[in-house]
């Protein structure tokens, strides 16, 4: 039985036993509080008996033993700070000596009797406290007597750690701390000697623990004397002593302890713990520390992390526990290595392990593995300098994966692209391009799959840098990484080595395929289109892209141009690059006036050339158009004909009519550069496709030079797109392209005109139903009712027909089926010619809007209100409607005040008035005649700001019409026309007595 202490009856001090509650209390400002308040009760000034002094010093050990909230913590600063009171160098009369400390010490914690598990562990962990806070008094340093005691509370410690395997670890850092406090200080190395000798006469050199306290001493006391015949050269880091010092981390035992000095009787930890031993730590920044030099002889990082963590942690044989130690040594090494250390880290088994555990959420380290990312991702966001090796370690064969974040189903390298820095593009690009070319398969359609998710990542970083940087990427270090983008794409699309040389020097494994090389063809169109849109100089990159293809096939390289124009294109290729080169050195010397119109030939021309490469059948026609509208309004500016604006329109109208986001962006860009010099014939051109009827008689008549076969093959950044219409283009594009305002806008597109497809399909039940008659007058299903009288009731089977029967149905069944397949050619080519025809005007009306915004002031901009009441009353697409109607309304925003067009003579806007008068009068929908009446008021404006005396005439016109709309009941004219009318009215007058007064 445990023999229980007395309580004494002398008087007890209710101040001590609030601060002794104090101390335990989890407030951390509560227990110094509670430490301070003791000191200055116990202060020699105070005047307490050393019975009582005692008697505090028994108490502040007995509260190390005890397990009450925070009462080790608390109870240790306080008798650390006691007993430097009382023993340190300034303590003027000691009331008691160190082996009284440590007498009290051994009294207090020793186990008396039969305890509880939980009240043992307790008395050791106050043991271990008591020893600690002796030490960190200092007071064993400054006294005669205080190296004797130093071996006692070595004893102690170390009796802990022999004594009890699952105290070893902290029983070993409590003397690891006392070694590098002992250097801070500056004290005797004979304590660590003494420290040394007792660590080898305990049998403990061979530990976790032993080889960090023999690091930190040869580090911080180099003249202390180590064991001999432990480590090769009295050195555990020692280049031949890996696979040791591997076999002590992992706490296994060693079969040869007895030739190496240690205790056979000492057992290893058989207590797995979940944290990493403090041994690591010390030995990684050790490695860390070490260069790796041939003349040295100090263990590595490379050498130790391949021994101690690859083959030891993360083998296929290594338990969980083991691999569980290998993640937070990875974790470890992560936040403290170098970038280029980071090549070694990211070892062969551990990417292997890592990959498997984040694939799934089952598995047993999954957590774990996601807090190795994690800390992957918090070193890139401190450093980012890390990211781009981490990056290379994590996707490049055997070790890491291409396809590393969809075989682990995190955003891993999506993160970690994001925080590469814009300075380190260019390297980036290099190691995608040693990527690309060597994919770590020889599976062709495995390799193709992941150079386009090589491919696709390098155009979100385009994507992602331009959103980020607020349009500032293109004159910054992002520009160069850009252009090294497209380089590039530009080498893996237009040119490929030979067979040969790619197995000389196994460039590529396997080679680029085709598929692949129309793949970056269309990356280059996707980037162009962020470009071109983004930059503050949309003709830059483009013109960049196709002077490297041009350079490079004039160049000695060890390619083999893909590109073999054939002779008509080749001539005018010649003349184009002159005239490409004239526009970049003017562009260089002009003034800022000609600079936009400049530019925009610029990615006129380059994007023209582009085409070429690409094997379009209109690259060349509008090479040869560009040439001579560029000589027409520009070179010879004082000698312009009258039909250059409308060529450069008929040019711009031909890119906006593929099916690509790109040309669409690229049209509107050299559009709006351009709009100054749009005449009547250039707006005519435009409102030509407002006028064409959508249908295939349409289509022919507007695309007469385009091949369906042509339109199919054609290299765009729109991606397999099987039917080109308005939707189907933008919301592929959309995916690697568009974002924010171009979403919503295509999303609504396609559910117009997905409603609008459906019109056409309405009548494929009763077709469906005329063709089953057929097939069974064919068959002779339906007979008439002779034809059964003379049957009766036998069946009909294709037993009783003859060889001539059964040709003969065969020639009729085929005569049935042939009409069919007509039936459904024509009706998926009215399909097909309604969307291209839509697709076409939406993007028309897209370049009227930049019209109208910058030349809102001209009368010219006027000719356009009627063409697009017609558009609006004619289109069979809602869509259309919809755009047409919104162009209405926008001109009606800015044509106000100083913006209204000026005229001298106002008969031809009175006549502009009577025909949307006239168009008014015709059956619509109430869109249609809100936008009549927002058309007709817009005139009635100018008209007044040029005269008030107009409104008489004005007066006329509108009576003229309510009449019709009164007398002729054909006349489809809305109230609603008429009420906008007074209301303005109304406004008008109001406006006019407010001036007035």
């Amino acid at each position: 039985m445990t023999n229980k202490r007395r309580r004494k009856t002398s008087m007890v001090d209710t101040q001590l036993v609030e601060i002794y509650e104090d101390l335990a209390n989890v407030e951390e400002e509560i227990r110094l509080k509670a430490a301070q308040t003791l000191l200055l009760k116990i202060a020699p000034e105070a005047g307490l008996a050393s019975q009582q002094i005692h008697e505090i010093l028994r108490r502040l050990i007995r509260g190390l033993c005890s397990g009450r909230k925070a009462a080790r913590l608390g109870f240790s600063v306080a008798l650390t700070e006691f007993l430097i009171q009382q023993l340190g160098p300034t303590a003027s009369c000691p009331l008691f000596a160190i082996p009284e400390v440590i007498e009290v010490l051994k009294t207090e914690t020793y186990i008396v009797g039969n305890v509880s598990g939980q009240e043992e562990r307790n008395h050791y962990f106050g043991r271990l406290f008591g020893a600690e806070t002796v030490i960190k008094s200092s007071i064993l340093f400054y006294t005669i007597d205080g190296f004797q005691s130093w071996s006692q509370v070595l004893d102690l410690i170390l009796g802990l750690a022999k004594r009890k395997l699952w105290l070893r670890e902290e029983c070993g850092w409590v003397l690891y701390c006392a070694i590098q406090d002992l250097s801070s200080g500056g004290h005797d190395f004979k304590y660590v000697q003494e420290i040394i000798d007792k660590v080898q006469d305990n049998g403990l050199t061979n530990t976790p623990e032993g080889v960090a306290l023999w690091i930190v001493t040869s580090l911080e006391f180099p003249q202390v004397r180590l064991p001999q015949g432990i480590w090769l050269n009295e050195n555990p880091m020692h280049r031949k002593e890996k696979a040791k010092l591997a076999t002590v981390l992992k706490e296994t035992v060693l079969t040869n302890l007895d030739d190496s000095g240690a205790d056979p009787n000492v057992s290893q930890n058989g207590v797995w713990t979940s944290k990493l031993h403090f041994a690591w730590n010390v030995v990684l920044g050790r490695v860390l520390s070490v260069q790796s030099l041939e003349s040295s002889k100090d263990l590595d990082l490379a050498s130790f992390w391949e021994e101690c963590v690859d083959r030891n942690l993360f083998t296929d044989l290594s338990s969980n526990e083991r691999k569980y130690w290998g993640f937070l040594a990875f974790q470890r090494a992560i936040r403290d290595a170098p970038a280029q250390s980071f090549y070694i880290i990211f070892s062969k088994n551990l990417m292997r392990c890592l990959t498997n555990q984040l694939a799934l959420p089952e598995r047993y380290l999954h957590r774990l593995a996601e807090k190795s990312v994690k800390a992957i991702l918090l070193r890139a966001k401190e450093d980012a300098s890390v990211a781009l090796p981490a990056l290379e370690c994590l996707l490049t064969p055997p070790k890491g994966q291409i396809n590393f974040d969809q075989a682990t189903k995190t955003k891993t390298v999506e993160k970690l692209l994001a925080l590469v820095k814009n300075s380190s593009l260019r390297d980036l690009v290099i190691v995608f391009r040693k990527l690309i070319w060597r994919p770590g398969t020889q599976d062709q359609k495995a390799a193709a799959s992941r150079r386009q998710l090589l491919a696709d990542q390098l155009v979100n970083i385009v994507r992602s840098r331009l959103s980020t940087d607020d349009n500032t990427s293109t004159s910054s270090n992002a520009s160069k990484g850009f252009e090294d983008i497209l380089a590039l794409f530009a080498k893996l699309a237009y040119f490929t080595h030979t067979q040969s040389r790619a197995s000389a020097e196994r460039s590529e494994d396997p080679l680029i395929s085709t598929s692949s090389m129309d793949m970056f063809k269309s990356r280059i169109s996707s980037c162009l289109t962020l470009l071109v849109t983004k930059s503050s100089n949309p003709a830059f990159f483009a013109h960049h892209v196709v002077c490297k293809i041009h350079s490079w096939e004039k160049s000695k390289e060890p390619c083999i141009s893909s590109v073999h124009a054939y002779d008509a294109a080749s001539v005018v290729l010649r003349k184009s690059w002159k005239v490409l080169k004239s526009i970049h050195l003017l562009e260089q010397s002009s003034e800022l006036k000609r600079r936009p119109v400049l530019i925009a030939f610029k990615l006129l021309f380059s994007l023209a050339i582009l085409q070429v490469y690409n094997f379009d059948a209109d690259a060349v026609g509008v090479l040869e158009e560009l040439k001579d509208c560029y000589g027409t309004l520009v070179k010879h500016k004082n000698k312009r004909a009258q039909g250059g604006s409308d060529a450069l329109i008929e040019i711009i109208l031909s890119f906006v009519a593929k099916p690509s986001l790109l040309f669409r962006r690229l049209g509107q860009r050299v559009f709006s550069a351009c709009v100054s010099t749009v005449d009547g014939a250039g707006l005519q051109s435009m409102i030509k496709v407002l006028m064409t009827k959508e249908t295939i008689s349409g289509q022919e008549e507007m695309f007469d030079r385009v091949d369906d076969a042509d339109r199919d093959d054609e290299i765009s950044d729109v991606e397999e797109v099987e039917v080109i219409d308005c939707t189907t283009i933008e919301m592929s594009a959309q995916k690697d392209h568009n974002s924010g305002k171009d979403s919503a806008e295509c999303l609504n597109n396609e559910e117009t005109l997905f409603s609008e497809v459906q019109n056409i399909e309405h009548g494929s039940d009763a077709e469906l139903v005329a063709f089953d008659a057929k097939l069974a007058q064919a068959l002779k299903n339906r007979s008439t009712e002779d034809d059964r009288a003379t049957i009766g009731n036998d069946e009909f089977t294709d037993e009783d027909m003859n060889d001539e029967q059964m040709e003969a149905l065969d020639e009729q069944l085929g005569k049935v089926f042939r009409g069919r397949k007509k039936v459904m050619s024509k009706k998926s080519q009215k399909k097909g010619a309604k969307e291209t025809i839509v697709n076409f005007k939406c993007r028309v009306l897209e370049l009227l809007e930049i019209f109208i915004k910058h030349q809102n002031a001209k009368l010219l901009t006027l000719d356009l209100l009627v063409p697009i009441l017609r558009t609006i009353h004619s289109t069979s697409s809602t869509l259309v409607s919809a755009k047409a109607c919104g162009l209405i309304r926008t001109y009606t925003k800015v044509c106000k005040g100083e913006n209204l067009p000026n005229a001298i003579d106002t008969d031809p806007i009175f006549d502009l008035l009577k025909k949307i008068h006239n168009q008014a009068t015709k059956d619509g929908s109430n869109a249609y005649n809100s936008s009549c009446s927002q058309a007709s008021l817009l005139v009635v404006k100018i008209l007044v700001a040029q005269d008030r005396e107009n409104l008489r005439r004005i007066l006329l016109i509108y009576s003229e019409t309510q009449e019709r709309a009164l007398l002729d009941p054909r006349c489809g004219v809305k109230v609603s026309f008429f009420s906008d009318w007074l209301n303005w009215c109304s406004s008008f007058v109001n406006t006019t007595r407010k001036k007035a007064t």
